[in-house]
């Protein structure tokens, strides 16, 4: 009878601890299904991340080549108005051969400019 009653015990005690190890394990399985979830979701995040910084990179990129145009073009402004300047000068000194050099570079800068 002891050994009878020892095997029930082992049963009554053994029943419980397999109840909670399932639980245990549902409860691990449901938390790695949320874990996948979350993931999931970071990987979304960092793929449109991802491809925000790529449109960022290429508007910094047209950016760029804007802001050296701009400065080629205020360059050749200024080179422009610095001969326009001495055709000016000259023509007040009375130098018109000298005007007209200025004025004859004036023009070949400005037909290279334009083809």
């Amino acid at each position: 009878m002891v050994a009878r009653s020892m095997i029930k015990e082992e049963k009554k005690s053994s029943k419980p601890k397999m109840k909670s190890l399932k639980t245990r394990v549902q409860r691990i399985k449901a938390d790695m299904g949320k874990i996948r979830e979350d993931q999931k979701c970071i990987r979304e995040e960092q793929r449109d991340i991802g491809e925000k910084f790529g449109d960022v990179r290429r508007q910094c990129h047209d950016l760029r080549l804007e802001t050296q145009m701009i400065v080629k073009q205020s360059t050749f402004n200024r080179i422009r108005l610095s001969i326009m300047f001495n055709i000016l000068r000259a023509r007040q000194d009375g130098d018109f051969d000298k005007a007209a050099a200025f004025s004859g570079y004036l023009t070949s800068i400005s037909d290279r400019r334009k083809s």
